[in-house]
């Protein structure tokens, strides 16, 4: 009965119509299979031009067979009714049904059951391919930039690897300093500078946390836009980042007086191990480097 009855739609179509329904039905497989083909493409290693092509082709498969569905295949009357006064009666009503059953009618969701299906799956395959761009953005950083390498009773290398003793530094003298086994590894960089007694200004508890009340140390990470800051002018006890001047004052936690920088730099908390070795009693203070979006947030 089914099968009759869509062979007797089918010889109501009009000959432009069938050439209209191929043709968007042949645009919706194009659209689908450059989707899928796309999302091969990208776990297969990616490869951008092609990557480009295939979008170009989802997307346009998608749209051409819309169109020609809405151009060729929709009814589309003009229908002027004289204005009347407002409220229907019993009559009205009848007639509104069944003009709407005629337009919208199940002969007419039968007839375009396959392009329905056909504009779904085109639907759907433009959708992975918009999906693309969310799993490029690799994992979520979780809380690696929060962290560093240093750990409490990590000891005290400098760039060389060698062991940093209370003594390796001279007064009014400074080191780029890094946590035993991550020499060189970028965000755990620390200036540490040695002082004459007497001269910090920091609160009790960070001031427990410099050896001899001289051995102090501040993140190398320019806590505007994560230049080295590698410049210390003993004579002003302040340090300088040579990108945009931004100058920090050593005495006082790390805070900028002059520059851009907003943030202090964050102060790494010291001990001496019985051998006379510089340990971390645990991470900086702080979050290393520039500010980002939850800073400031646990």
């Amino acid at each position: 009965m089914d099968v009759d009855r869509q062979r007797d739609r089918d010889r109501r179509l009009s000959q432009p119509e069938r050439r209209a329904e191929r043709r968007a039905a042949a645009a919706f497989l194009i659209a689908i299979a450059a989707g899928v083909g796309l999302f091969v493409v990208y776990f297969a290693g990616g490869q951008t031009q092609l990557e480009g092509v295939l979008f170009a082709l989802a997307l346009g498969g998608l749209g051409v067979g819309i169109v020609l569905w809405g151009n060729h295949l929709l009814d589309a009357r003009e229908v002027v009714e004289e204005r009347h006064e407002l409220g229907s009666g019993v009559a009205g009503r009848d007639a509104f049904q069944a003009a709407l059953g005629e337009e919208v009618g199940p002969e007419l969701v039968g007839r375009r059951s396959l392009l329905v299906r056909l504009l779904i799956g085109a639907g759907g395959a433009l959708g992975l391919a918009l999906l693309l761009p969310v799993l490029s953005l690799g994992p979520a950083p979780g809380k690696t930039l929060k962290q560093t390498a240093w750990r409490r009773g990590s000891r005290v290398v400098d760039e060389a690897g060698r062991l940093v003793r209370l003594d390796s530094v001279p007064t009014d003298g400074f080191v780029t300093v890094f946590p035993e086994g991550a020499a060189g590894r970028a965000d755990s960089q620390a200036l540490l500078i040695r002082l004459a007694p007497g001269l910090l200004r920091l609160p009790p508890d960070r001031l427990a946390a410099v050896p001899e009340g001289t051995h102090v140390a501040y993140s190398k990470i320019c806590t505007h836009a994560g230049c080295p800051v590698g410049l210390y002018r003993a004579e002003l006890h302040s340090l300088l980042c040579p990108c945009h001047q931004s100058q920090f004052d050593v005495l006082d936690g790390g805070k900028p007086f002059f520059g851009p920088a907003a943030r202090p730099l964050p102060q790494l908390p010291l001990g001496v191990d019985p051998q006379g070795v510089l340990v971390a009693l645990g991470d900086f203070y702080e979050p290393v480097g520039p500010a980002f979006w939850d800073r400031g947030r646990s």
